[in-house]
């Protein structure tokens, strides 16, 4: 297997699990607020990770190497874009959430194309707007309710942040191993965020956590979202941005609609229509013209 079909591999597992975690956030903050939510969340991943360290699973070596661009890195994702999102989350409809997170992957070819000079054929141009256009297509069918403008400013600002992340991952994935990557990431993550809730919320913290574990859902989701998505996908999400570019690589994050609208029809028993089903030909057809007509030089 070459580099570069790890590097999709990887990007295709990351965004599987990261499809399954827009079930789970709203699963969440269903009975808790965005911050508690976040805050009990890096929590888990931390612990996770260390456990990772201290059983020698994984390596971390950060001797001798400057940690200010992780750093820099961890107040872009986490601390920022789930700020954002969340607040994203709880105050717009799934509707737009997802229209919204297809824009991703055009801000992100965009500053690829700008910053790094890695820019997109024509064809993969296409095929990117064939897998926008069927994320769009999907969402048009989602769910009810009501969007804020203030809500609507958190997710557009939430995926301009992210489309950063993903080029600064692609610059310091050449001093840092993906892992050591999201082991700082996610160290400025759980420090910013415990520290954040307990200014909020002062000595109410630890009764609002004590009632959210109350409930089965919320312990549910802080073990998926802290231990599988934050470990496990970022860690993919690194290794995928450190081997494709940033268009082969963030063009799989439509794959994530894919899944978070099967994992609703599986087990929330939402319903799946033709619509759904041309959508996701669109989605799946995008990603194959945008990694199927890269540069020769990329798949080398």
């Amino acid at each position: 297997m070459t580099e570069t079909q790890k590097g999709m591999l990887a990007a295709a597992g990351a965004y599987t699990i990261f499809g399954f975690s827009y079930l789970f956030s709203k699963m969440a903050l269903d009975v808790t607020e965005p911050m508690i939510l976040l805050c009990a969340r890096f929590t888990v991943t931390f612990l996770v990770l260390n456990l990772l360290v201290a059983a020698r699973v994984l390596r971390l070596d950060l001797r001798g190497k400057s940690l200010w661009g992780p750093i820099l890195l961890g107040i872009l994702q986490p601390v920022l874009y789930f700020i954002l999102e969340n607040y994203g989350l709880k105050y717009t409809t799934t509707s737009f959430t997802g229209m919204i997170s297809a824009i991703s992957p055009i801000f992100t070819a965009a500053l690829g194309a700008l910053l790094l000079r890695e820019r997109p054929t024509g064809r993969q141009w296409i095929g990117i707007a064939v897998s926008i256009l069927g994320v769009v297509l999907v969402s048009v069918g989602g769910t009810g309710g009501r969007n804020t403008v203030g809500g609507c400013i958190c997710l557009l600002a939430a995926y301009f942040v992210g489309s950063f992340y993903s080029l600064y991952v692609r610059k310091l994935s050449k001093k840092f191993t993906p892992f050591e990557l999201t082991y700082v990431m996610f160290t400025v993550g759980f420090v910013f965020f415990a520290v954040l809730a307990f200014a909020q919320y002062r000595g109410e913290t630890v009764g609002m956590l004590r009632s959210a574990l109350e409930h089965g859902e919320f312990i549910a989701s802080i073990l998926y979202l802290g231990g599988v998505a934050s470990c496990g996908a970022y860690m993919l999400a690194n290794y995928s941005l450190s081997r494709l570019t940033v268009a082969r690589s963030t063009i799989f994050g439509n794959f994530g609609t894919v899944v978070s609208v099967l994992a609703g029809v599986v087990i929330m028993g939402d319903e799946f229509t033709w619509v759904s089903a041309i959508s996701f030909a669109l989605i799946m057809g995008g990603i194959w013209i945008v990694n199927h007509f890269a540069r020769s030089s990329e798949n080398t």
